[in-house]
């Protein structure tokens, strides 16, 4: 036994890890070294570990080029199967290299339109694959068991307002009615703008946990732990006042307490995030 083996190549490394990356897809490299320490009582440097995790990937699931090659393919068979699906596949004229991909099938749609709220969540996550850089988009919904409900979703090169355009323009397509639907997202790049040009009748809510994140960023975190745990009371108070008067009680106690965080709130587009201000519907009847 020593601390390293000349013939811990990255196909053992990949042989050795297989198993694991099959129960467990976010097994990270450094997971694979200490983990191969522990149980061969070997040391392998980092890059060895994320070699053999690369060829153990590609020997399970393919390889990512190929499996671009492949949306063609899966495009057409996917529509055989789920007729009345949405799918859009766009590439780069010049070239021909993937754009980005829209998914929405039959299924999903007829499953919001009978089966969920007339809310829908938006929302962008960035690809954790160091050699495949990209966004998923997706549209969400909650079920009747208050369960997330993936209504569609699409991968991209970034979050912007330009793809986020492009995937409300498919999502309206997708809609089987024209009931009306508040949008609820974490102010995510472009989706500001975005809502309203493509949905012009429907209203966009931020989540107040991401409003209580900035706050405590932006505002609060100069204050005491106490005083800042007051403040917070305070803006659950103005994000949860039903009436008009809750509202402006609340934005009283606010400006008694702090002026500065009055003007935080009045600088935040509060009728996104207010229930007394909000137009839509930010919760089920």
């Amino acid at each position: 036994m020593s601390d390293g083996h000349p013939r811990t190549s990255k196909k053992w490394v990949a042989n050795a890890v297989k198993g694991k990356l099959v129960d467990k897809p976010t097994y990270r490299a450094s997971e694979m070294m200490s983990d191969i320490r522990r149980e061969y009582d070997i040391c392998i440097p980092y890059h060895q570990a994320l070699w053999g995790k690369e060829v153990a990937v590609s020997s399970l699931y393919g390889d990512f080029r190929t499996s671009y090659h492949m949306l063609n393919w899966y495009s057409e068979r996917a529509l055989q199967s789920n007729p009345g699906s949405i799918l859009s596949l766009e590439v780069d004229p010049e070239t021909q290299r993937f754009k980005r991909f829209f998914i929405c099938f039959e299924a999903s749609a007829y499953g919001f339109e009978v089966g969920c709220r007339p809310m829908l969540f938006l929302d962008g996550t960035h690809i954790k694959q160091h050699r495949v850089q990209g966004v998923i988009l997706a549209a969400s919904a909650l079920n009747g068991n208050n369960e997330l409900f993936t209504v569609a979703y699409s991968i991209t090169d970034s979050e912007t307002y330009d793809n986020w355009v492009w995937f409300l323009q498919i999502l309206k397509k997708t809609l089987l009615s024209d009931r009306r639907i508040a949008f609820l997202s974490d102010k995510g790049r472009g989706l500001k703008e975005a809502i309203p040009d493509i949905f012009s009748n429907d209203h966009h809510s931020y989540c107040f946990q991401h409003i209580m994140h900035n706050f405590n960023d932006q505002c609060a975190g100069k204050y005491a732990a106490p005083f800042k745990k007051l403040l917070r009371k305070i803006l659950q108070r103005i994000a949860y006042a039903v009436t008009e008067q809750e509202y402006e009680d609340a934005m009283m106690a606010m400006e008694l307490n702090s002026a500065d965080a009055k003007e935080w709130v009045l600088q935040n587009d509060i009728e996104h995030w207010s229930h007394a201000h909000f137009p839509g519907q930010r919760t089920s009847s």
